[in-house]
């Protein structure tokens, strides 16, 4: 009986020999990193901001002298980092009615928790803003609050790619959302949302619902446009409105600003691409195309309008 557990013994400790020299057991230093949790906080610096980026901004002004109370704000531009602490910034810009072209330059600095903050000097007069660059987009996208005393004002940029833009950048079916304010008579909050569809060669169409101090009104919009090198453009509707523009992402969204009649209406938005719509290239299609198909895609042109302009989007404008 002895002798029998002895073997037994000696058996188990022979096996555990085997594993060890085959490496099957856990080393400590193993042991030790597997006890270690995964780390959650990003390490970011100035780096991770670097090259050209669309941003677009809107809020209130508080208590602008002479004028007592809220008044609205918006702007649309181009922001360009280093990647070493100095940016350079240019942008369309309305506060309370007064249109301007700004151009400045200025310093930023990243935190290793991906927040910062920048300071533009020249035509922006000492803008300060902090800003937080959004998790995952490996600096591709941004979030920020201006700190200006007396500004409640916030927006979002994202990294312009270094492709030259044409009108052929933007094509397809983008969801609108929009805001703005109308001042003088009649004053008080505008927004829209819809869709348009962009043919990329310079037409633009599309239907919105509009709500004007809460009366609402559908919307059709014709219009055309032009894309430069820089990815900036202009819009400009068949009943005169004007819009500066700035291309992000490739041409998967679009910042905007309206830029006539800028004394009575502050506007701003955003077109965001839908998935899979890019429109087709007529020298893609065979000459004989049923025109029944024409037309049953312009009917899903307007159901999809109808949809979209029921649905709260993100921003929303006259645009």
């Amino acid at each position: 009986m002895k002798k029998h557990s002895w073997i037994q013994f000696a058996s188990i400790g022979f096996c555990l020999s085997i594993a060890l020299a085959l490496g099957c057991a856990p080393s400590a230093s193993a042991q030790q990193d597997s006890d270690q949790p995964p780390s959650d906080n990003p390490q970011c610096t100035d780096e991770n901001l670097q090259g050209r980026y669309g941003y677009t901004m809107s809020g209130w002004l508080v208590g602008l002298v002479p004028v007592v109370g809220l008044v609205p704000a918006a702007a649309v531009g181009v922001l360009t980092f280093d990647g070493e602490g100095i940016l350079n910034a240019q942008d369309t810009s309305n506060n309370n009615g007064a249109l301007s072209s700004r151009a400045g330059a200025g310093i930023y600095g990243v935190n290793a928790n991906c927040t910062g903050s920048a300071t533009v000097a020249g035509g922006f007069a000492g803008l300060t803003f902090d800003f937080m660059i959004i998790p995952g987009t490996h600096g591709s996208e941004f979030s920020l609050i201006v700190t200006n005393s007396g500004t409640v004002e916030t927006g979002v940029g994202q990294r312009i790619p270094d492709e030259q833009c044409t009108a052929a950048t933007v094509q397809g079916t983008y969801r609108l959302a929009a805001n703005g304010y109308l001042l003088g008579t009649g004053s008080g909050p505008t927004a829209s949302v819809g869709i348009r569809i962009v043919d990329g060669a310079g037409n633009l169409s599309g239907d919105d619902t509009v709500s004007t101090n809460g009366m609402i009104q559908p919307r059709v919009v014709t219009a055309t446009y032009a894309v430069n090198l820089d990815c900036t453009g202009t819009q400009t509707w068949t009943d005169g409105q004007t819009f500066n523009w700035v291309i992000v992402a490739g041409g998967t969204q679009v910042f905007f600003i309206r830029t006539d009649h800028a004394a009575i209406k502050v506007a701003s938005g955003t077109y965001k691409k839908q998935s899979g719509s890019d429109v087709e290239d007529s020298s893609h299609t065979t000459p004989d195309t049923d025109v029944s198909a024409d037309d049953d895609s312009d009917q899903e042109h307007v159901m999809k309008a109808k949809v979209y302009s029921g649905r709260a989007l993100f921003r929303s404008d006259a645009g």
